[in-house]
């Protein structure tokens, strides 16, 4: 852990409740732009996933293509869509299926092959 974080605890360790009430609690705050910016976050996969769903529309397969994908991504394979900072690894995935960057083959003899 990082030292500023270790000093900090720590520091919150000592401090007794009346200590506390004394003490502006301001450091126990969170913002609360960052809910705001996690709901956003969240509404986007929805609409990403549910854009493609519309190209691949068997929800199991769905998910093994986008899991296959994050792992891809996750080992340093490169994008094959625009990024932005704050995309997860499954939103590019998602939206590579939706630009239909990255397909699929099905196995011979599998259910959804011939």
């Amino acid at each position: 852990m990082p030292r500023s974080f270790c000093a900090h605890f720590a520091m919150l360790a000592q401090l007794t409740p009346s200590a506390l009430a004394a003490s502006s609690l301001t450091i126990l705050q969170f913002p609360t732009e960052a809910v705001r910016a996690v709901r956003s976050l969240r509404n986007m996969t929805t609409q990403l996933l549910q854009e493609a769903a519309q190209v691949i529309p068997n929800q199991q397969l769905l998910i093994n293509v986008v899991s296959k994908r994050v792992r891809q991504l996750g080992l340093g394979h490169r994008p094959m869509v625009e990024t932005t900072a704050r995309m997860s690894l499954t939103d590019i995935a998602l939206k590579e299926i939706i630009a239909g960057k990255l397909a699929y083959e099905p196995l011979r003899g599998s259910p959804d092959g011939a």
